[in-house]
């Protein structure tokens, strides 16, 4: 079930913050209305029937000829008017407003029946008025709206208005206040797990967030240290083996000529594979950071990287540009289309999605394939799912780990999945136009069952028996093709 908060901490900080204080703000507000209000209005609305009840009974106790005079007064100075039944308003009805109601429960008290207060519109002014019954007949008592001078909505209105403004603004501060430096934190988080050297966090604020920054930078510190020192290590074992090898391999070229060809080709064929399994070794620890990005045209550099190999189906379309570094491309590419070859005894195919926003590129196999489980550990260094570890039957285990790291560091990402009919299908999404502008992509939902196995840093090797049929659309590819191929 889908969760109704939100997704990012400064959305739900803001959140708590709103509803903590605009709950204060609501029992503030209702506990002043009724207990400093309410007891005003009341005292108010009780003194106003009072007096109307009394101008009523005053007025017909009058004589005739007194009474114009006592009515004038009235409206007046106070702003009641009086007419009897003879002259009673007309065009009355109901309207709605709290002062007026509060005066006709305190008539209803007074009376001890319910005195329904009704206006009209007079000379373009509203008029409030109630029938009172006195000992001499029935006297109609009204008063003006402005003679109340209050106007409740327009004060609710401004009231509720600058509380919302300021309740939203104080909360919007206080809550970036404290995402900021998480965000920062997220921030320079992937940078580090790209193989990139983020700037050190700044460690002020509150003691907390120092604290958390102080341990990540160095954290970040003992990292680039060990990665400096990994590939000093790689390099320096690189060369005390290869020095071994090369006087194996001079050993090897001196032999008597009356030595068994076949086992002086066997050991040349294992001292290639030493030789070949070092330098994966030292170019998965030593060349795998991020490039310079350039404008080229993608389909173009996939023509380049297949060249004339046989067993590829490959057909160039129209030109696809997009920002990539090209020289890790290529290494990319190279590995998946060699684990390909490795494992599948068919023709491989290589097609280019070239979507505006982030091209892909499908490379698909007709190989055993790769079980779902294991679909992470072949990301890993020196995985290999044929366990036998013979360079015949495997790689060496680090094909897909470089593929990878080169992938992370580039903002790239690459997906395995099962090709329909058999086989595999890896894809490489290039990065979006967002990431190649901002040169940071903000992270993407894997919602797509292709794209649950995307690329994580430092955990790829082995090789890649396809899986997943990636699309079935023409391989000159400028659309997308289906999931499922024939």
């Amino acid at each position: 079930m889908r969760s109704l908060l939100p997704s990012s901490l400064f959305a739900r900080v803001l959140l708590t913050l709103v509803l903590t204080f605009g709950s204060f703000a609501f029992i503030t507000f209702f506990t002043v209305v009724y207990y400093a209000l309410f007891p005003v209005v009341q005292r108010s609305t009780a003194d106003l029937a009072a007096f109307m009840e009394l101008s009523a009974r005053t007025l017909v106790q009058l004589p005739e000829d007194m009474q114009a005079d006592y009515r004038d007064k009235l409206l007046n100075d106070y702003q009641l008017w009086l007419r009897t039944e003879d002259d009673a308003p007309t065009n009355l009805r109901y309207f709605f407003f709290p002062y007026v109601l509060r005066l006709s429960q305190a008539l209803s008290r007074r009376s001890g029946t319910e005195v329904p207060m009704q206006s009209n519109v007079i000379d373009g002014k509203r008029w409030f008025w109630v029938d009172l019954e006195t000992p001499r007949g029935h006297v109609w008592a009204g008063f003006p709206r402005d003679r109340i001078n209050t106007k409740p909505m327009e004060g609710i209105f401004i009231i509720a208005t600058l509380a919302l403004l300021l309740l939203v603004v104080t909360a919007s501060v206080l809550a970036r206040r404290v995402t900021s430096p998480l965000t920062r934190l997220a921030y320079a988080a992937e940078e580090v797990a790209k193989g990139r050297s983020p700037e050190p966090l700044p460690e002020s604020g509150p003691r907390e967030l120092a604290n958390l920054a102080r341990q990540f930078n160095e954290t970040s510190q003992q990292v680039r240290e060990l990665l400096a020192d990994r590939t000093v290590l790689l390099a320096g074992i690189s060369h005390d083996l290869r020095t071994p090898l090369t006087r194996l391999r001079l050993a090897l070229e001196m032999l008597p000529p009356q030595t068994d060809p076949a086992l002086k080709a066997r050991m040349e064929r294992d001292l290639e594979e030493m030789n070949a399994q070092i330098g994966q070794a030292v170019e998965l620890g030593s060349t795998l950071g991020a490039g310079e990005r350039d404008h080229l045209d993608i389909a173009r550099l996939i023509g380049e990287v297949v060249g004339g190999r046989p067993r590829i189906i490959w057909q160039q379309g129209a030109p696809c540009l997009q920002a990539v570094n090209a020289l890790a491309l290529r290494r990319i590419l190279g590995n998946l289309i060699e684990n390909a070859l490795r494992y599948s005894q068919a023709p491989v195919e290589v097609r280019l999605d070239c979507n505006h926003r982030a091209a892909v590129i499908f490379v698909l196999d007709r190989g055993p394939g790769i079980p779902e489980a294991e679909r992470e550990a072949v990301f890993r260094p020196f995985y290999r799912l044929e366990r036998s570890r013979n360079r015949r039957t495997g790689g060496s285990g680090l094909g897909l780990a470089v593929a990878r790291q080169l992938a992370v560091a580039n903002d790239m990402e690459i997906h395995l999945s099962d090709r329909v009919g058999g086989g595999t299908v890896a894809s490489v999404r290039l990065p979006s136009v967002e990431a190649v502008d901002t040169d940071r992509p903000e992270p993407r939902a894997q919602t797509d069952n292709a794209r649950q196995h995307t690329a994580r840093p430092l955990p790829p090797s082995t090789a890649l028996s396809p899986t997943t049929d990636g699309p079935s659309a023409p391989r000159n590819g400028r659309r997308r093709p289906d999931i499922a191929d024939s």
